[in-house]
Formats: C-alpha cells, structure tokens, sequence
C-alpha cells in the first residue's frame, strides 16, 4: 500500500486553520463585539471582521455563535477568578473582607463591560435550555469562588466554605449584579454609595459573626408583685 504522502492529511481529517491565534483573537472580539452591543445584534460575521479573521474560524473553532459566546464568558469568568484567588493569596485574612470589597468596587467603577457581558449570559441561560447547565455551570463556579474568599476572610486561611459562607456570597453577588445593572440601565444611578452602605452592613455582621462588638443581653425583666 502507497504511503500518503509527506505533509498530506488523511482523509476527512480536519484542516488546521491558517491562523493559529484565531481562536483568542475570536474571543476577544466576541467579548468586545457581545459587551457593546448584546447578544441579539452580535453577529458571526461581525465578531470575525472584528478579530480580523475569516468567518469560517467561528465555525471551525466554536461551530456556533452561542458556543463562541459560552467561550467568551468562561474566559471572562477565569480572569475574575484568578484576580480574586491571587487577592486571597496576597491579602491577610484579617483584611481580605475589607480589601474584596474595594476591589469589587473597583470592578464596578473600571470595567461595567464585564457585567455586560454576565447579564448576556443569563439572558443566554434564560433564552435557550440547552445551554442553561453550561450557564448554571459557570455562576456555581463563581459563586464557590467568592464563599471560599468569605470563609478565609472569616475564619482564617485554608477555611473552608461553611453553609453560611455560601449565603453571604450569594448575598453580596446579587447586590453586586442588582446595583450594576441598575447603573447600566440608568447612567445618572451612582452605585457608589449603596456598594459603600452594603460594605458596612457585611462587615458589621462579619464582626458580630466572629462574636466582635456583640451589644449586651438584655436583662430579664423581674416578675411584677402580685397585688395584695
């Protein structure tokens, strides 16, 4: 039997693309592309004139717009989650709770692009069952992330999530997204204040939590004297 020659694909092999950073350059446009104009309006074509490659890339990378889009926000969501374990990592735990909340603030501030392209996903979760488990999927990752960032700030390092950590980081991430969305929706909303007011009222109950600035039982009243 003749040997194929050298350089030459099998048959009905998938050819390799042209391009090897494609794939990356697709993503970022689509984060770009989906961030400033939404899903509806966020075409295949556009995405790929964007990142400067042939539109059949999509197709050979991601085979779909929703799957282009699902990569673009797990690559979103991985650089949020390494930004907030090497915070963890570097900060003390005594001034972690402190410290994310600054940082999250920051977020807010900085880059409302990235909470554009969150409210994408769960509209894609929302809009398409097939592809909720992948959403689902990608918030318990964030949501694990953000109760292990509680527990250390509350019980030290290598803490691990209790229940109560996981209600204080679903708490804390829906006000999150409740106060930026309202802010994107309304440019004249200043988040600001309330995310200072919601950063007093979780740190206060972190501390009373931790058994700090406890107010003092009340006194049982004496039983009233029986009329003679």
């Amino acid at each position: 039997m003749a040997r194929p020659r050298s350089g030459s694909k099998a048959p009905g092999a998938k050819p390799e693309p042209a391009e090897p950073d494609a794939r990356e350059r697709l993503i970022a446009a689509g984060y770009r592309v989906l961030a400033e104009r939404g899903y509806d309006a966020t075409t295949v074509k556009e995405v790929a004139r964007v990142a400067g490659v042939n539109q059949g890339l999509v197709h050979y990378y991601f085979g779909s717009k929703d799957a282009l889009l699902l990569a673009v926000a797990k690559e979103a969501r991985e650089k949020y989650l390494v930004d907030l374990r090497r915070l963890r990592e570097e900060t003390p735990p005594e001034q972690l709770a402190e410290a994310g909340f600054a940082w999250g603030e920051q977020l807010l501030k900085e880059t409302p692009e990235q909470f554009r392209v969150r409210y994408e996903l769960f509209a894609m979760g929302l809009r398409n069952k097939e592809l909720t488990p992948a959403v689902a999927e990608s918030l318990r990752c964030v949501d694990e992330e953000v109760a292990l960032t509680v527990a250390h700030a509350r019980s030290g390092e290598d803490a691990k999530p209790e229940p109560v950590d996981r209600h204080y980081a679903a708490i804390i991430k829906a006000c999150v997204d409740g106060l930026s969305l309202q802010h994107l929706l309304d440019e004249d909303f200043d988040p600001a204040p309330v995310y200072a007011l919601l950063s007093r009222i979780v740190l206060a109950s972190l501390r009373l939590g931790d058994g700090e600035q406890k107010a003092p039982a009340r006194k049982a009243k004496a039983p009233a004297r029986k009329a003679k």
